[in-house]
């Protein structure tokens, strides 16, 4: 009796210490799934269903993500987080960027706010002007500036979302522990993941004409991009500008793909060698697709964009590293293959209609340039172009409209106004440059790999800039928002350095 007494009395306490081992050592690891499912869950959503581009999903998205952040906040108050480890911030975001967004977020909050009638003649006469009409003919009506506040509105959370957003992914870029590794691999991997999956059905939708967009059930945009590759977007340029955004990155991953160092303690070098070449190989057959999928959309400014893009790569990693060397010509091959077997005719038959399509852009264009005229200082509303290109569009007839400027920037002044549309493409711009002003100065200094990791998205921004002149990608949620998070990745690479080991 006394020795099973004791024996129980032996074993209590260290059962007791088992329990409460398990679960200290397992939180680390929840916080970190939680955190990355807050960013990759509403991330990979908005780009399934249709990039976001329905006013509903952005709002049910914004409340999934804020949702979740909530509950990782939660979590994390609960548990003493160490102190990041990053490194010297000589590439960080500059002091003026917080300053000019916030200048940015105020002209929306002015759009919504009820002004006298006064007031409103002078900011914008043609919006008085239609003011007193419809007080004429319906009764009050309220003096604001936006045409449909409730578009306006919904914008501003959109805003809120993006910065949310942002700031967090951020944070969760940063080392917070030297044994962190300096790379966001699982971010890496999970682009490849959807943006493989994306190139795919886009492929199957040039092959099979008839699949479209599988939940899109409108009949308009259903026969208008019949046989061209657009994955889950309703446009093919939109879904050009985004993996145009993703293929640069991917392939500077792929360059400086190595052998984690737990493996190499546990494999010989050549096991290890063997599975990073199976790995090398399944990135370049992924690359591979993506290329081909963005190709195969027949987006003319797309392909000219990734093919600034690689230019750009090129010049600030330089392209005499038979590394590149070896992984473009890799892609070139499984491209032209499966290009092949396709057909490459009605790409170069896209290309020889350049006139007819700058035609009718042109006319679009004129339009938009005609409603900027009329609201030159506070714009329409941050959203409004739709119902406003409604009043202004001459291009097409009854039957036909241009919703959007297929100009971002154009767009932006017709919204915003003119000064506020400055101010943002200067900010844009301003930004792009400094960085590569930065970049070029310290490519001498910088560790190969970093350099290509710091490269690849300031090329991949500088396409997808270019290509808004054209389009309206920035209009598209999902381009949006990884365009934002492209420009993270950028600003990481330049202010962490990586440690001896490179990426795994």
């Amino acid at each position: 009796m006394m020795r099973s007494r004791s024996a129980f009395l032996s074993r209590g306490p260290s059962r007791h210490r088992t329990r409460t081992h398990r679960p200290a050592a397992a939180r680390p690891a929840s916080r970190e799934v939680l955190r990355r499912t807050c960013l990759l869950l509403p991330l990979s959503l908005l780009v399934i269903l249709f990039g976001g581009a329905r006013p509903w999903i952005q709002l049910e998205l914004a409340g999934l993500f804020f949702l979740l952040l909530g509950l990782f906040l939660a979590r994390q108050a609960t548990a003493t987080t160490p102190a990041s480890t990053s490194g010297p911030d000589s590439g960080a975001w500059p002091l003026w960027l917080p300053w000019a967004a916030g200048a940015l977020a105020l002209v929306p909050l002015i759009q919504l706010v009820p002004l006298p009638l006064g007031t409103l003649r002078v900011l914008s006469p043609v919006r008085a002007h239609w003011i007193e009409r419809v007080r004429a003919e319906a009764g009050p009506a309220s003096a604001i500036l936006s045409y449909d506040p409730l578009a306006t509105g919904r914008q501003l959370l959109w805003w809120l979302f993006l910065a949310a957003y942002l700031v967090f992914f951020v944070r969760s870029l940063k080392r917070r522990s030297a044994s962190d590794p300096p790379y966001p691999h699982w971010f890496f991997t999970f682009l490849f993941v959807l943006g493989a999956a994306e190139a795919c059905y886009g492929i199957l939708q040039s092959l099979i004409p008839s699949l479209g967009v599988l939940w899109d059930r409108s009949p308009s945009t259903g026969m208008a991009y019949r046989g061209y590759a657009r994955g889950t977007f309703v446009n093919r340029n939109h879904f050009a500008a985004f993996l145009g955004l993703i293929w640069p990155v991917l392939f500077a991953y792929i360059l400086v793909l190595r052998s984690p160092r737990k493996m190499e303690r546990i494999l010989a070098k050549r096991e290890r060698a063997q599975i990073l070449l199976q790995k090398k190989a399944f990135g370049v057959f992924c690359l591979s697709l993506i290329v081909l999928g963005l190709v195969f959309s027949q987006s003319r400014g797309g392909i000219l964009s990734a093919v600034l893009a690689f230019s750009l790569l090129c010049l600030f990693a330089g392209i005499r590293q038979k590394k590149i060397l070896a992984a473009l010509a890799a892609c070139w091959l499984v491209m032209l293959g499966y290009g092949a077997v396709i057909g490459f005719d009605g790409i170069i038959q896209r290309f020889s209609q350049i006139e007819q399509g700058a035609a009718g852009r042109l006319e679009i264009w004129k339009d938009g340039w005609t409603a900027a005229l009329d609201h030159p200082l506070t714009g329409t509303g941050l959203g409004t172009y739709p119902q406003v290109a409604r009043v202004y569009q001459n291009a097409f007839g009854p039957e036909r409209r241009a919703s959007h400027a297929h100009n971002d920037y154009l767009e932006a002044a017709v919204e915003m106004g003119f000064p506020a549309a400055v101010l943002l493409s200067t900010a844009v711009w301003g930004l792009w440059w400094r960085q590569a002003v930065v970049l070029w100065r310290r490519r001498k200094r910088m560790e190969a790999d970093r350099l290509l990791l710091a490269s690849a998205p300031l090329a991949a921004l500088a396409g997808y800039l270019i290509h808004c002149w054209v389009e309206f990608n920035n209009a598209i949620p999902a381009n949006q928002l990884m365009a934002l998070l492209t420009a993270a990745l950028h600003f990481s690479m330049m202010r962490n350095p990586p440690s001896t080991k490179s990426a795994s």
